[in-house]
């Protein structure tokens, strides 16, 4: 008995192997599908009509097919035609990564249970797309691909992206929010963060994210109590993720803020409280500016008056030392660490832009400021390994540039005093643009912008522009020829030493 032509071929009225893929939709990118009912033969020249009928007949047939097999509930849009997928050996490799060494930055899936869910809901895209799109955004974020004995050679971040939009797009996720809709969008965003020349992109997905959270109801407490208390965990931690998202992006990119903040999680039902206690520290800092500081940097910025005495308030409570546990891992105590100095930074900058900023102030509304700032920062990243920066991808690079660039624009306003026994402004600027410059580049704008800076500051002295790593050496010192300033600069183990 010959095989039955699949739903492409049956439109086309073309013969069909009934091989699954067969060879003419692979020839012609289509989905092989066998869902409706059997035709006459037709013409062998696909046209364009053709082609559009293909796609209506298969997505009304796919949803025919989830309505009559199982319902559309808050967590599933049911199950939709069996594809082509990466497979689940492949992909517990890539979420098993997440969860070793990415948990701490987003502590949202427990990786096991996700791959568990796979494995017994293997015709469910909400979990594929979602389980696709953590695996594209881990394995770019830890610059890592997948190798397996079955793969002739190595999957890397692209295809699992490329593959969570395929199937995505085989289902109306827009008409059917989920939690893992929303997750999908985020990791998306994450994905393409990584790379400077998807900018809008990556921004296009966490805007999409956040309409999807608020769709959701995430930005009102009263959501919550319909669902149980470990997806209440889920999404509101979800929900400052993207909270802390759009404020980076708000200052980096002058994008205006919409969520505000809601009850914070809880750690007592969570697996890992240590390390979600740790991220609840990171969300507090963000908090801490409220939405006026951010609104200031956003093109609409002269409707938001905040004055010099609510500065100083977000200066006095960005400085305090935070109380970081020391169970929290490293990856996350260097990004709290990082970010707070990056705050406290933009609160100096943003002084000097409304002219609050004198020469003879007292500290921190004082020209000098920026220096204190740095020093902190300095002693606070000192325990840290370049992994630990690196794994954050460019945002860590961007905060780590505005750090040192307030500090270049506060030696600029200020002459430098003299003094062989006092770690000053140039020392401390040549220390913090070693770590810089350190770090692995995504912007070579802001090397290009910083270096133009210290040439002046230096006395023309030659930095580097654009260097991926700078070259570790015994006891931590940086290679002496990696900066010519005219006058001695210390390490950051000699800095340490005398602050």
């Amino acid at each position: 008995m010959p095989k039955p032509a699949c739903d492409c071929c049956n439109i086309r009225k073309i013969k069909c192997h009934g091989d699954y893929p067969c060879a003419r939709c692979i020839d012609n990118g289509l989905t092989c599908t066998f869902l409706r009912q059997r035709r006459k033969s037709g013409p062998r020249n696909i046209r364009q009509r053709s082609m559009l009928k293909i796609w209506e007949e298969q997505t009304v047939s796919a949803r025919l097919a989830m309505e009559e097999t199982q319902p559309i509930g808050p967590f599933s849009p049911g199950p939709v035609a069996t594809l082509h997928r990466i497979p689940l050996a492949i992909l517990s490799i890539a979420l098993r990564m997440y969860g070793e060494k990415l948990y701490g930055i987003w502590p949202l899936l427990n990786a096991e249970s996700l791959i568990q869910r796979l494995e017994s809901e293997p015709n469910n895209p909400d979990i594929y797309v979602l389980a696709t799109a953590l695996s594209g955004a881990t394995l770019s974020h830890l610059n890592q691909v997948v190798v397996h004995e079955t793969l002739s050679e190595p999957q890397t971040a692209d295809s699992f992206i490329a593959d969570s939009k395929r199937v995505r797009s085989e289902y109306d996720y827009m008409e059917s929010i989920t939690l893992n809709t929303t997750l999908t969008s985020y990791f998306l965003h994450i994905f393409y963060g990584r790379q400077p020349a998807r900018a809008q992109t990556a921004t296009f997905y966490i805007r999409e994210a956040i309409t999807f959270a608020q769709l959701f109801g995430m930005h009102i407490e009263d959501t919550y109590s319909r669902y149980s208390i470990k997806d209440q965990q889920v999404m509101r931690k979800l929900y400052f993720l993207l909270f802390m998202t759009e404020r980076y992006l708000c200052i980096n990119d002058g994008l205006p803020t919409v969520l505000e903040s809601i009850n914070l999680p809880i750690t007592d039902d969570e697996e890992l409280p240590d390390v979600v206690s740790g991220f609840l520290n990171l969300v507090t800092l963000f908090n801490t500016p409220g939405t006026d500081f951010f609104s200031k940097w956003t093109s609409h910025s002269s409707n938001t008056s905040i004055n010099r005495e609510r500065l100083l308030l977000i200066q006095h409570a960005l400085q305090r030392p935070l109380e970081i546990p020391n169970y929290a891992n490293d990856i996350q105590k260097v990004d709290i660490v990082v970010s707070q100095h990056w705050m406290r930074s933009l609160a100096w900058k943003l002084s000097i832009q409304l002219g609050y900023v004198m020469l003879n102030s007292k500290r921190e509304m004082n020209v000098g400021y920026p220096l204190e700032i740095a020093q902190d920062a300095l002693g606070g990243i000192a325990q840290f390994s370049p992994e630990t920066f690196e794994v954050h991808g460019p945002g860590m690079e961007v905060k780590t540039y505005e750090i040192a660039n307030v500090l270049a624009d506060s030696i600029q306003c200020k002459p430098e005093e003299q003094s062989s026994l006092w770690v000053g402004p140039k020392d401390t600027l040549h220390t913090l643009a070693g770590v810089f410059f350190s770090l692995k580049v995504v912007n070579p704008d802001l090397r290009n912008k910083l270096s133009a800076k210290l040439d002046l500051i230096f006395g023309g002295s030659m930095l580097p522009r654009s260097m991926d790593v700078v070259p570790e050496v015994e006891d931590s010192k940086y290679d002496e020829n990696v900066f010519s300033a005219a006058s001695y600069s210390p390490t950051l183990d000699e800095f340490l030493l005398f602050t």
